[in-house]
């Protein structure tokens, strides 16, 4: 019975010594994201979208919608350039990008994408999956050259 007790202690001790299992998290960085959602097809989607509800309300004389309409785009404009400076939350982009989050997790071998991990223990690996988001919103060349620069800051 005492081989049995020491057999179970050394098991219990090697067992707490194991290394814990490693979790990959996908992170990102905010700007080149902010960057190349607004010059994205989907936010130009977005904007033309705008442009006809302005054209439908203007045809229809809808003063109220107008407003409306005429004040989202410098607030739009505004809340980018809060984004950018980081001044503001990117939930409307973390929506947009929600049906890219579980291919882009797969492809990446992650568990999950978060835009900010302030702390992780060493049980964490962190992956960059900002060219992955970059791809999924069709950055082109000339918003890749901006991001680029933009990181270099």
């Amino acid at each position: 019975m005492s081989s049995l007790k020491h057999l179970v202690v050394i098991a219990a001790l090697s067992t707490a010594q194991l290394p814990a299992q490693t979790v990959r998290v996908g992170t990102f960085d905010k700007p080149s994201v902010v960057v190349a959602y607004y010059r994205s097809p989907a936010w130009s989607g977005t904007l033309k979208e705008k442009a006809a509800e302005m054209e439908a309300a203007r045809k229809a004389g809808d003063t109220k919608k107008i407003a409306e309409l005429a004040s989202w785009g410098p607030a739009s404009q505004d809340l980018a350039h809060r984004q950018l400076a980081g001044q503001a939350p990117i939930t409307n982009i973390l929506e947009a990008l929600t049906p890219a989050f579980p291919a882009i997790a797969e492809k990446a071998q992650v568990t999950l994408i978060v835009p900010d991990l302030p702390y992780a223990n060493s049980a964490v690996q962190t992956v960059d999956v900002t060219d992955l988001l970059l791809d999924w919103l069709k950055a082109g060349d000339t918003t890749r050259k901006l991001v680029r620069d933009l990181r270099k800051q």
